[in-house]
């Protein structure tokens, strides 16, 4: 027999159950909604990304759970319904009435349908929290890129999720394929040290094994564990439960996820293996993802550091460098294009080259150079011979010497990629050939050839203007030239001066002096000009000392030649020296003033074969020099005698 009051606590129960099951039903059907819009909507086009698939697989699972809750409300309701309809009506005075003949077949039936329900239910409850957290963890995986942040979520998620004491993260070197310790985590969501992590007490065994054989392992005490036995840090950690899912991510095992405890046993079950394996599908995905947008962010920062590079030195290089694209819009235009064609990068990048180049005058011929390059040439350089023109906004308004090097850039299938284009501005160069051929065609003849090579490597050395400054100046005369024009024939007396003279010149050249003037069968050199010489007045008197022990040797060793006899004079003192002559004519380089006038005088004045040296150059040189006793000289047009010594050899 069955009460009217039992019978109604079943049915209030029945009811309590139903209203479970529809709160239930109702969360999974809008999850099953959310889902079936991003699986069959947003990501219907990445059919084939594996974490699609997951959802793929989770909507599913949770439209079947929503079919199976709606047969079990369904039957739920026929329960209450077939109840109902079995008992009496009950009056105020029922309260307790019983079903004759059920007894024995209604109690354990509702019982029965009860517990299945709360089983059902429950196993759903279980589905559901479990759908959420994958869903959970394949968005927070998803909600960065950065590799680190990736690998630092992969544990803590894995850790709360089973919840392990302590986690770890191996993953195999792509390059070595060494299997390496990456993450080491504890429950506390904090990274262990880096003096532990290095000696890490986990069992490291484990997971190679993993990662060696793709499988997965679980145990729930490492301790009694037969197939574990061979691992000593198990038993020397005192580990006891272990859990280590492989990452596998197109068909490759990148790594292992490692969790343990080594305080409780039975930590973990083969369901929370499942639910690990899910989530390392997910996190194999998401580390994947991160390695190619890290590899993706190397190559973009190396594709940066080489364009860096090459603007650096596309920047540096003398020569203009411009390049266009396929439609001529130009895409690189240099420092040096900018100052050569006096044109600012800005009014030139990202523009046709017609348009940038427009204002140019058309000789200067950049705009022809790359329009024939384009249509005319196929494949390699186009060397034009130098263009002179004028530049608006140049130094000067000046005319500029400049060469092209243009090329026709295509690609391996030859089709038009660009063009390039080099300009070589040889103004400079030019303008310094010229400067060399006026030094050389002014000093060739007078100076050293040493001493010209260096004027043409310094020009700023020389002052081809004119400069005052002290100079010591040597006059030389070769005596008696009268009487040897009286005895000899002119070619003969041509000849034997000139003997002379290049025996004195050679001298002269020794001691780097310049020499500035012949005037028949006299020579003036000066010393301290073009070049700068510290010790000028030394080196006037140790030339006119060679001068004069030169023409005596060369006397006695050509006894039967005519004998001549010389006088030399030196002195020191303030002259003006440059270029002297018509301009672009015939010049000479000299020097002007009293310091040579009195260099003329003491020549003049000097006994045969002998030096006369002046007091303002003995004073420079008084400690290499020897000299006889000074005396005083009147000259021509000095009011004031002079103070001179004749020179009697070098110390």
């Amino acid at each position: 027999m069955i009460s009217a009051d039992l019978s109604g606590k079943a049915g209030d129960e029945l009811r309590a159950i139903s209203e479970r099951v529809i709160r239930i039903s109702r969360l999974i059907h809008e999850s099953s909604e959310r889902l079936g819009i991003a699986v069959e909507g947003t990501f219907a086009s990445d059919g084939g990304d594996p974490r699609v698939r997951l959802l793929s697989d989770a909507l599913n699972v949770s439209r079947n759970a929503d079919l199976e809750l709606g047969r079990i409300y369904q039957a739920i309701q026929r329960t209450v319904n077939e109840a109902r309809t079995q008992l009496p009506a009950r009056g105020p005075e029922q309260k307790n009435v019983d079903l004759p003949g059920q007894a024995s077949l209604s109690r354990p039936s509702f019982e029965n349908e009860r517990q299945a329900m709360a089983t059902s239910i429950l196993h759903l409850e279980q589905q559901r929290d479990e759908l959420e957290t994958l869903s959970e963890i394949a968005r927070t995986l998803n909600s960065t890129l950065e590799f680190d942040e990736v690998l630092s979520l992969v544990m803590d998620l894995v850790i709360q999720f089973v919840k392990a004491e302590r986690g770890v993260l191996m993953l195999v070197n792509t390059s070595s394929g060494a299997s390496e310790l990456t993450v080491a985590r504890d429950k506390n969501a904090s990274n262990i040290p880096d003096s532990a992590f290095a000696t890490a007490q986990i069992s490291r065994n484990t997971i190679k094994k993993v990662i060696e054989t793709r499988q997965p392992l679980l145990t729930d005490d490492a301790q009694l564990d037969e197939g574990l036995k061979d691992n000593q840090s198990i038993l020397v950690y005192g580990i006891r439960s272990i859990m280590c899912a492989p990452l596998i991510v197109r068909n490759n095992c990148i790594g292992a996820v490692y969790v343990d405890s080594r305080y409780n046993t039975r930590l973990f079950n083969r369901k929370h293996l499942e639910l690990l394996l899910a989530f390392c599908n997910q996190a194999a995905i998401a580390i994947d993802n991160a390695r190619l947008f890290a590899d993706l962010n190397r190559a973009i920062r190396t594709v940066r550091e080489d364009k860096q590079y090459m603007d650096n030195i596309f920047g540096s290089i003398a020569n203009g460098v411009i390049t266009t694209n396929s439609a001529g819009i130009i895409t690189t235009f240099n420092a040096a294009a900018s100052i050569i064609l006096h044109i600012h990068p800005n009014q030139a990048l990202g523009k046709h080259y017609r348009d940038a180049f427009k204002n140019l005058p058309p000789d200067v011929g950049v705009i022809d150079m790359l329009y024939n390059a384009q249509a005319h040439h196929e494949h390699g350089t186009l060397i034009n011979q130098a263009i002179n023109c004028r530049i608006p906004g140049r130094e000067r308004d000046e005319m500029v010497s400049l060469s092209y090097y243009v090329s026709s850039l295509r690609d391996v299938q030859g089709s038009h990629i660009g063009m390039a284009l080099v300009i070589d501005d040889q103004t400079e160069l030019k303008r310094s050939q010229a400067r060399a051929r006026q030094i050389r065609g002014i000093f060739e003849r007078y100076v050293h050839p040493h001493v010209v090579e260096q004027l043409i490597r310094d020009p700023m050395a020389l002052n081809l203007g004119g400069e005052t400054k002290e100079i010591s100046v040597i006059f030389a005369d070769i005596r008696g030239y009268t009487r040897l024009s009286e005895n000899m024939r002119p070619e003969e007396v041509m000849h034997l001066i000139n003997r002379y003279l290049k025996i004195m010149c050679d001298a002269i050249w020794e001691e780097a002096g310049t020499l500035t003037a012949f005037q028949g069968d006299a020579l003036m050199a000066i010393f301290n000009a073009p070049l700068p010489q510290a010790d000028h007045a030394l080196r006037a008197v140790r030339a006119a000392w060679k001068m004069r022990m030169a023409v005596l040797d060369y006397q006695r060793s050509q006894p039967q030649e005519v004998q001549v006899s010389f006088g030399i004079g030196v002195n020191t003192g303030l002259a003006t020296v440059g270029n002297v002559g018509a301009h672009e004519r015939l010049q000479n380089y000299t020097a002007i003033g009293d310091a040579i006038n009195v260099a003329s005088r003491l020549q003049n004045n000097v006994s045969d074969n002998n030096i006369l040296l002046n007091d303002p150059t003995y004073q420079q040189v008084q400690n290499q020099i020897q000299t006889g006793k000074p005396f005083s000289l009147t000259v021509k047009n000095k009011s004031a005698p002079l103070t001179v010594r004749y020179v009697l050899g070098l110390r």
